[in-house]
Parts: structure tokens; sequence; C-alpha cells
């Protein structure tokens, strides 16, 4: 039997090459089916540019920024400048450039001594994830540049390997000890917290009592401040907390209490009072004025020229108890007379505590409304000297905040404290430097923190 031949010529004549130029059903539909997707594509762009740009948003924006509703070109910039007539939000075409953002926020650099380029702000700030706070940077933001920290002319303080709050933050810069003289100038005030935390103390009309830290802590009216003052303790109020108590009364044949205020003015006081009162009468006039400075000021404020009043304390002979001249006495000990017969006004060291200790953060004590006061502030319960810094240290934060964070979502697991840079700290310096020039409504700290701090 022969043998079959098969050659590439042959088997080629068995196909039609121009099956190509023959249509078909199927193809037919698909030129179709193709044109009309491009057509409604084409359509649907248009349409979502002149009405809503909500189709190409890769999410919700965040509640600051609803204002802007849909019209994304407020920030969504062109990549190639003049291509404006491309569709609002189409692809990647259009990005948001850090000038976008500075047309409405003024901010300035991260720190002057940085020396990596700075970040774009949308890569800190990522929008399009919910209504959730802008501000509230994710960690790696921070530890990028300080896990590993290099700036030009570091200090010798300064931490350079920063991985979060539970890893590598140092405590806080507030609880680094300072000299008692450094103390005694900033803070000026003799206080005793142990005493005032005692339970049945003798109140007002001699009833009993037992403080609570809020009688005399209380936040700060946020009425008109920035969101840096929100949940700021107050100063304490003398007239508010103190003077229920502790009156600056000063005679019997006065009623009026002498006001809380310069030493000269609460001077001019008594002697306008006790002229009034007991006019002539040089003895009752020094006895009014000794009770007020020795009695009442003294007992909170240092009086630099105490010793000069009468009522000194003697010393204690043999040992024994010290005496103390009664200011009824017709002799008085090293008194200070000025041509009146008035002592001289007496120099009182003033009060320079700081409403604001931790100057390069920001901590809110509304925030912190349910939890009380001691179990941060232990050592209160302790303390006898106004000299004593109050502040909880860092592992006190820590059992709470433990490092975990989810800035912006979702929420943390019930026990956890959100631990996340932003919570505490401003990327950018314009807070800062307004505290440290006074612009920030004068609520600048009278001493800075290096000020208090030993290096």
């Amino acid at each position: 039997m022969a043998i079959r031949k098969r050659t590439t010529k042959l088997l080629a004549k068995r196909h039609d090459l121009n099956y190509f130029k023959k249509g078909s059903p199927i193809r037919m539909w698909q030129w179709r089916l193709a044109a009309v997707a491009l057509v409604a594509a084409v359509v649907w762009i248009i349409a979502s540019s002149v009405h809503s740009a909500q189709a190409f948003s890769s999410g919700p924006i965040s509640s600051s920024h609803a204002v802007f509703g849909q019209r994304c070109e407020t920030c969504h910039k062109p990549v190639i400048e003049g291509a404006g007539f491309l569709p609002v939000g189409f692809g990647s075409a259009r990005k948001v450039p850090d000038s976008a953002c500075e047309s409405c926020h003024t901010v300035g650099l991260h720190h002057a001594n940085q020396t990596i380029a700075t970040k774009q702000c949308s890569t800190c700030h990522v929008e399009h994830v919910g209504a959730m706070h802008l501000a509230a940077a994710p960690v790696t933001g921070c530890t990028q540049c300080h896990a590993n920290l290099e700036v030009k002319n570091v200090p010798a303080n300064i931490a350079t390997n920063i991985q979060g709050f539970t890893k590598g933050h140092p405590d806080f810069r507030i609880l680094r000890t300072a000299s008692p003289e450094i103390r005694e100038a900033a803070y000026g005030l003799k206080y005793n917290h142990a005493v005032h935390m005692k339970k049945d103390l003798t109140g007002p009309n001699n009833s009993k009592i037992t403080l609570q830290c809020s009688y005399c802590h209380q936040v700060e009216d946020p009425a008109g401040k920035d969101t840096a003052h929100s949940g700021r303790m107050a100063n304490v109020s003398f007239e508010r907390s103190c003077q229920s108590c502790h009156s600056l009364d000063f005679s019997t044949k006065v009623k009026e209490q002498a006001p809380h205020a310069e030493a000269a003015k609460a001077l001019a006081f008594v002697q306008m009072k006790m002229a009034e009162a007991a006019p002539g009468d040089k003895a009752a006039l020094l006895k009014a004025e000794t009770i007020l400075f020795r009695g009442k000021c003294a007992l909170c404020h240092t009086v630099s020229n105490i010793d000069d009043l009468p009522g000194m304390a003697l010393p204690a002979p043999n040992g024994g108890a010290p005496t103390f001249v009664s200011s009824t006495q017709a002799r008085f000990v090293n008194a200070s007379f000025d041509s009146s017969g008035s002592i001289s006004t007496p120099m009182i060291a003033p009060s320079h505590a700081p409403q604001r200790f931790f100057s390069a953060a920001l901590f809110s004590h509304t925030a912190h409304d349910t939890v009380q006061c001691e179990e941060c502030h232990t050592q209160a319960l302790t303390s006898i000297s106004g000299k004593d810094n109050l502040m909880p240290n860092i592992a006190v934060c820590q059992k709470c905040h433990d490092g975990q964070s989810r800035p912006q979502g979702p929420a943390l697991s019930s026990g956890h404290a959100e631990s996340g840079c932003s919570l505490c700290h401003e990327y950018h310096e314009t807070l800062k430097a307004e505290l440290r020039t006074g612009t920030n409504e004068g609520h600048q700290p009278a001493f800075r923190i290096d000020q208090l701090s030993s290096k």
C-alpha cells in the first residue's frame, strides 16, 4: 500500500486564509457591545463631571472638609499643567498638591533642624477614609524619621530612637529634677497637699469638710479658646477655692477683708480701713498689718522681710520650744516702721506656677474625666511641699495607652486607649512658636520647661 504524503503546502490548502475578512454574528455583536460600552463610559464621565464627582470618590471625606461637598477641584489639581479639561477625579489625572492645602492652612516646618525633606501633606493626612479627625496621622508617619533621628545640632537630651509611645519614648521632660531655688522661683507657693486631703477639715463657719481635688482644680472654660486649650486645667483662684477657709480679715474693727492683690495695694487698704476704724491708734494699725502679712500672707507666700514684723519667733531657750512675741504687747522686736508709724511694704514672692506644664505636647483633662485624679497624681496624697512636681510619669499613662494605635479607625477594643503620636503632639510648630513669643492669647508659661529642668 502506498504511503500518503503530507506536506505543509497541502495542509495549508485545507484552511481559508481569508476568514477574517468575512463577517460573523458573534463578531458583529462584539463590535456593537464595545461601541455601546465606549459611548456609555464617555457619557458617564461627562455627566459625572457636570453634575457630581461622587462616582470617582474613593470614600467619604472628613467632616472638616464636608463644606466642599462635591467640589473635588478645590483640592484635586491636574498632574499636568493645563490639563484642566480632564474630568474632575478622572483616574489618577488629578492630585492634591501642598499648595491646595496651604491655601486654607498656614503651617510651618516641622523643625528647623530637620535634615529629611518635608513630605507632602497627603502623605500623613489621608483623606477619603471617613469622618475622622484628619490631623490624626498614623504612627509610621512619625517613626519613619524618629526611629532613627538625624538632625543638625541635635541636643544631647533629645531621644533619637522612638519607635512608639511604649518603645523608646522617654519620660516627660517636666519630671526631670530641678533645684529648689528654681522651683521656689517658679512656683512661689507653700502648699501642703497631704494636709488638705485629710478628712473632716475645719471649713467655713467651723463646719467639717473633706476636700476633693475638683474643689480647687477645675477645667478651664473653653469658650473663645483654640483647640490647644481644650481640657486645660485653669489656674487655682484664691477667691473661688481658698478664701472661704483662709479669710484675709485683719481686725475685728473692720468687716471687709483685705484684697488678694499686690502687697502695696493690700497694705494701703489696711491703712485706709484702720484709719477709719481706729484713727491715730498706731498699735492697732501695726497689729492689723502683722495679722495680715505674718499670719495670713506668709502662710502660703514667701515674705522677704517677715523677720522684721512683730510676732517673730524668738530663739528657743535651752533647746525648748520657741516663744513668740505677741503683736498686742507694748514692745515689738525688730519692727520696721516708716514715717507714719506703719511697717514698710513687705516683699512677697509672686507665684509663677505655669498653667501648661507640657509645653511641647497637648493634654486634655476633659478626655480623662472618668478617671479619678489621684489615680494619676498619686503623689498628691503625701506631698507636703509646694515645690513637689506632681505630674504623673509616662508609666502611669502607659497603663491605658499601651501602644496600640488606630487614629483613623476602626476603634480599638475595650481596655486599650489610643497611643498615636498625634494624640499629644502637633507636627507643625505654629502653636509652639505662639507659646514662645507670647502670641497665644497670653497663656504662655511664665517659665519654659528647660528652665525648670536640669540638663
